[in-house]
């Protein structure tokens, strides 16, 4: 009985867990979409599944107590977050304007919402709660409209995110006096002592353990752990450990978690841990927020007294706000701004309400009173803040400070104890540039107010970027340092200068899978390839003499971009003409070597001989594999075959047949030794018009010989034939000179199988003078005879092209094997007459065969070709089509519609 009951018990955990993270994740993207706070969207989804809403899920009784366990751990995960991610040295620097907006933010809030609750009749513990909730404030909205707006390095952002450090800080120790004040079931001035006492006591204890044990405990851990897991494991033990100390002091269990995230964020291994924390809060925070709006009951929220209370609280909540901006210095910033800023409660005016349901502080009429009020001043800051950034001049404060100068011999920045400053005062038109060196520098020194007021004063100036800021780019995607490119992004020189990568920022940002704090300031391809680079296999130390700029901007543009084309204009914009060619190609190229890498039939001599006259220079294929590597995502085996296809590569690339001094790649290199064993001017003129993919199949003895039988070219209907042994037994060459004309290679094909010959491969080169050669390579237990093959292939050149039906046979089509050809696969059983099938096929489609590769097991063919259209172009989707339909078909569906035409 006990087990069936503890399985039901499971089963509706699991059910409604999976209703919260479906309804959470399905809310928050609708949310983000809609341009409104993901949290929004997740109150409103609880609001929906709860009782007020659906009934699918409830938090109340048995039943939900599982699920508010989720709620609760989802809740010590996201202080733990706030806390690792807040600066201690950040917060030791915050500023005497900022520290006094957030006193004033706490105290004139906190004595606001006391009064008010008690003008509404409620008790002192109520009031006290009341005044308490309303003291917080949600840094991460207002963060978000002024980095939509380039405004986060203006003074008014600077004095709002320094302010809501320390309001975070206060926020929570109010919260955790008053919790404990408020439970203790009396209001004292012996009470309100002994309790905030104990709270210092408290934070001070965790902070030193924080700064002076934990970094080391960790870093012991992180040496000696053999599993990859033990470090994050430890760090949710002590979160755990934490929020279990505060709670035997009488202390809100979240102030707990708060000081474990800042006892974290001083270790080394912070970053990992974040990122495998994160993990675990994608499941449990969302399952928090949603328990807000499961909690709330819609009908109490309606009632008038209700609404009377958070009308009242609402403008209390921005009136305190508003005033916590008169504590600037008049002519210093924007007031207004400042105030709007500080007005939205967002996440902690949450918890502050969640926590006094669970303690019995508040009833559901005045949770949902509180509640009402997060939600308007959440929902109502965006677009106050939108308005008055639109309106505000960029230039009201200090203006007269701002006169350019010539820049001085040592440049325009400055860098003294840390921190960064001007030298003299740039001009507008230097933004680009003193971005770029402010942000090289940022990476070990602080920008100075009026350096960022500076940045905040041209926010809206037009920028260009030009092919001159691109080695700054450069240097500061080789230093790899998140810092610096903060700093560019809350500027708003990256949205202005390179949109692109903007972009690419937001679209990280918004990526749910992405648990890296620093994930959007990263660019993963760059960060492989600098490591790859590090290495000291031969290839890599050469990669690191190389002259290499192009190679990082292709990682660069590969990171940042989606197709082809954004790559292409995203590198015009980066370097001169030349360069973004150089760039896309290594972008392209790698892209080439990872698709033959995947194909394990990409390896022959020709193919492998195409790609190296593709690539042309040694440094390019080395880039292209570089490259090719730093993408990721290779498994062992590929990761092989791609080694060995570059290792062929290079060795061709290193070793051309090279006779002649012009030959400037392996195909001219090939032709020219050919050229070299010829006496006659005619052949010697057929191969220089020869293409470049049949000289690269062929050595130069064969070209030779090959040119000799195609000269003087072949009157129509004649065929000359040339049979050779080939180095394995009963292998024989068939070389084949006519002029071209439809389904020659389907017709030469039919013959060879009606003589007993096994067809092993095939290659075509064709001359814009109708010439035609053919090469065959067969299997036979006799030597062909030239002479009889002759004939019936003249006889064959005089009856039509048949195209037979062969459905059963699979065409698999890649146009990224090869540089210049599209690579045709075949596949299906092995029966008679197939090759002379997809030849016709070929043919009758308007696609000429460049080479053939014929293969055969266990009653299956596996044949590879190697096509183009008739001018020598990959193919296109309608021409694959056309072959595909005429191989199913045999053609007859074609004709049936022409004859009924006629």
């Amino acid at each position: 009985m006990f087990a069936a009951t503890g399985s039901a018990d499971l089963a509706r955990l699991l059910l409604d867990l999976l209703i919260v993270l479906t309804a959470a994740k399905l809310a928050a993207e609708l949310a983000e979409r809609a341009r409104i706070p993901a949290v929004l969207g997740e109150i409103v989804a609880g609001v929906v599944i709860g009782p007020s809403g659906l009934g699918l899920v409830e938090l109340g009784g048995d039943r939900g107590i599982s699920l508010a366990v989720l709620a609760e751990i989802g809740v010590l995960l996201l202080l733990l977050s706030v806390g690792m991610e807040m600066d201690l040295v950040e917060l030791r620097k915050v500023g005497g304007v900022s520290m006094a907006v957030a006193v004033t933010g706490v105290v004139v809030p906190f004595a606001a919402g006391t009064g008010i609750g008690l003008l509404f009749g409620e008790s002192t513990n109520t009031a006290i709660f009341f005044g308490a909730a309303l003291t917080a404030t949600s840094v991460g909205i207002t963060a978000r409209v002024f980095g939509d707006l380039r405004a986060l390095a203006s003074v008014e952002a600077r004095i709002v995110l320094g302010a809501a450090v320390a309001d975070d800080v206060l926020g929570l120790i109010i919260l955790t006096v008053v919790v404990k004040m408020v439970t203790g079931g009396s209001v004292g001035v012996g009470t309100v002592a002994q309790t905030l006492g104990l709270a210092v006591a408290f934070l001070v204890g965790t902070g030193l353990l924080g700064i002076l044990v934990v970094p080391k405990v960790f870093g012991v851990i992180h040496r000696r752990a053999t599993s990859s897991a033990t470090l994050v494991v430890a760090a949710f033990a002590l979160m755990m450990a934490f929020a279990a100390l505060a709670d035997v002091a009488k202390l809100a269990f979240i102030i707990g978690a708060f000081m474990a995230g800042l006892a974290l964020g001083q270790t080394e291994q912070h970053e990992r841990i974040a990122n495998d924390l994160g993990a675990v809060g994608n499941i449990f925070i969302p399952v928090f927020f949603l328990s807000i709006g499961i909690n709330a009951d819609l009908a109490a929220m309606a009632k008038p007294s209700v609404i009377g209370l958070a009308v009242a609280m609402s403008a209390v909540a921005v009136a305190g706000k508003m005033v916590s901006a008169l504590s600037v210095p008049r002519g210093r910033a924007d007031r207004v701004l400042i105030g709007l800023g500080m007005i939205p409660r967002g996440e902690v005016g949450l918890i502050f309400a969640s926590i006094g349901l669970s303690k019995g502080v508040l009833d559901g009429d005045q949770y949902g009173a509180l509640l009402i009020v997060v939600l308007v001043t959440t929902v109502l800051t965006p677009p106050l803040l939108r308005t008055r950034l639109g309106r505000a001049p960029t230039a009201d404060h200090g203006a007269e400070l701002f006169v350019a100068t010539e820049e001085p011999d040592g440049g325009w920045l400055t860098v003294d104890d840390g921190i960064i400053g001007f030298a003299a005062t740039p001009p507008a038109s230097a933004t680009i540039q003193v971005a770029l060196a402010t942000a090289h520098q940022a990476a070990t020194a602080r920008p100075a107010e009026p350096v960022l007021d500076w940045f905040a004063r041209h926010r809206r100036h037009e920028i260009t970027w030009t092919a001159a800021d691109t080695p700054k780019l450069v240097e500061l995607l080789r230093e790899d340092v998140p810092r610096s490119w903060r700093f560019l992004d809350v500027t708003g020189v990256l949205d202005r200068s390179l949109p692109e990568v903007a972009t690419a920022m937001s679209r990280r940002r918004a990526d749910m899978t992405d648990l890296d704090p620093l994930g959007s300031l990263r660019f993963p391809v760059v960060d492989r390839l600098h490591d790859l680079t590090l290495t000291n296999e031969p290839d890599m130390l050469l990669a690191r003499t190389d002259s290499n700029d192009e190679l990082v901007l292709a990682a660069f543009v590969t990171d940042v971009c989606l197709d082809s084309e954004s790559i292409s204009s995203l590198a015009q914009r980066l370097s001169n003409d030349v360069d973004a060619v150089r760039i896309t190609s290594i972008v392209a190229d790698a892209n080439l070597l990872r698709t033959r890498a995947h194909d394990p039939a990409g390896f022959d001599d020709n193919e492998i001989l195409q790609m190296a006259t593709h690539l042309a220079t040694p440094t390019h294929a080395r880039h292209a594999y570089l490259l090719a590597l730093a993408f990721g995502d290779l498994s062992p085996i590929h990761r092989d075959a791609l080694d060995s296809q570059y290792r062929q590569v290079q060795e061709a690339l290193d070793h051309p047949e090279l006779t002649g001094g012009d030959a400037l790649n392996l195909a001219g290199a090939r032709r020219l030794a050919a050229q070299h064993l010829l006496t006659d001017p005619a052949p010697i003129d057929r191969l220089r018009f020869a293409s470049t993919t049949y000289l690269l199949a062929h050595d130069p003895e064969e070209l030779a010989r090959q040119a000799h039988l195609v000269e003087p070219l072949p009157r129509a209907g004649v065929v000359r034939v040339a049979v050779s042994p080939e180095p394995e037994p009963d292998h024989w060459k068939i070389d084949v000179a006519c002029r071209d004309t439809d389904g020659l290679l389907a017709r030469l094909a039919d013959v060879l199988t009606n003589e007993g010959t096994d067809i092993v491969g095939a290659d075509v080169a064709t001359w814009p003078d109708t010439a035609v050669l053919c090469s065959f390579i067969v299997r036979s237990g006799e030597r062909p005879g030239a002479r009889s093959l002759g004939e019936a292939f003249q006889l064959r050149l005089r009856t039509a092209v048949h195209t037979s039906a062969r459905p059963s046979l699979e065409l698999t089509f890649d146009n990224h094997a090869l540089p210049w050809l599209t690579v045709c696969t075949v596949t299906g059983p092995d029966e008679p007459g197939a090759l002379q099938a997809v030849s016709s096929a070929f043919a009758s489609s308007g696609a000429v065969i460049h080479s053939a590769r014929i293969a055969s097991a266990d009653g299956q063919v596996n044949d590879r070709f190697a096509v183009s259209d008739r001018f020598n172009r990959k193919l296109g989707d309608p021409a694959i089509e056309r072959m595909r339909a005429t191989l199913a078909t045999g053609g007859h569906r074609r004709r049936s519609r022409r004859q009924r035409r006629n």
